[in-house]
């Protein structure tokens, strides 16, 4: 999984890890909240031939390092981003996303829209009116867990708390099928908890939930394809998901069958049949 890994300096004196691969047009791949750049590798193996595919971490989390003193909000997240594509000179994007990592695209867009050709928002995590509402989603166990995380003080002592078991059944909550959720997987992820300064950042991008559901209110500025994605059974209902559509413009939305909220990770081979479409 380490193969190839290069790093890239952010304006917090930080880098984001990447790996570029594949042939063809470039392909530039987000993974959600919680995650890293081996989230999206399933769905790039069946894209490689057709796609040159760029898999990053988003800033803080994976393997890369956290600034404390950075505010993890989306106008960092997005900022990182369209610095990392002007300085490599990426021309004719295809952006896909799950997540915050399914926002990401439409707002990438709006700053730099003559670089962009496509865009694709799988389960877009635009929803929030408080911390952690729709991860609490997912199940009894994450929404007690949210729930603490995000007390003032006894917050920072809960997410110390963090272990394996606890991070297994919080991502439960976002599979139809959890064993779609590897043991290897889960040993990687939970490298993350031992990073300094982990738990800031952890709290800090849930604290800045208002940041990515006020994103909506500039989708309508898109002028470029974009397709709206969600799993049968993600966290956004069906309010959530219908005022994404209308935010965006479209007369629609798709749906992935027996999947949720980690379509990539449950079923790459549909994500990667919508963005050859």
């Amino acid at each position: 999984m380490k193969d190839n890994i290069k790093k890239f300096n952010l304006s917090d004196g930080t880098y984001i890890r990447y790996k570029v691969f594949g042939k063809g047009k470039p392909l530039i791949l987000f993974h959600t909240f919680r995650n890293r750049l081996e989230y999206s590798e399933n769905v790039a193996e069946f894209l490689k031939n057709k796609f040159t595919i760029y898999l990053i971490d988003l800033p803080g989390f994976g393997d890369s390092p956290i600034n404390r003193n950075t505010n993890y909000n989306q106008d960092f997240f997005t900022n990182s981003i369209v610095q990392f594509i002007k300085s490599f000179k990426i021309k004719e994007i295809t952006l896909a996303g799950e997540s915050i990592g399914g926002v990401l695209p439409a707002t990438v867009t709006v700053k730099i829209p003559k670089l962009i050709k496509k865009i694709f928002l799988f389960n877009p995590y635009d929803y929030d009116t408080y911390f952690g509402e729709g991860i609490g989603r997912g199940n009894f166990f994450a929404k007690f867990i949210m729930f603490h995380i995000g007390l003032p003080i006894i917050g920072n002592l809960f997410s110390r708390l963090e272990n394996k078991i606890i991070l297994k059944n919080v991502m439960k909550g976002g599979f139809v099928n959890s064993k779609n959720f590897s043991i290897e997987y889960l040993n990687l992820l939970s490298s993350s908890t031992k990073k300094k300064n982990y738990v800031y950042h952890f709290r800090n991008v849930l604290s800045n939930f208002k940041s990515w559901a006020e994103a909506k209110s500039i989708y309508h500025k898109i002028r470029i394809p974009v397709k709206l994605i969600y799993g049968s059974d993600d966290w956004a209902n069906e309010t959530d998901r219908v005022n994404s559509q209308k935010f965006l413009g479209l007369k629609k939305f798709e749906i992935i069958d027996n999947c949720g909220h980690f379509s990539f990770l449950e079923n790459p081979k549909k994500v990667s049949e919508i963005i050859l479409k």
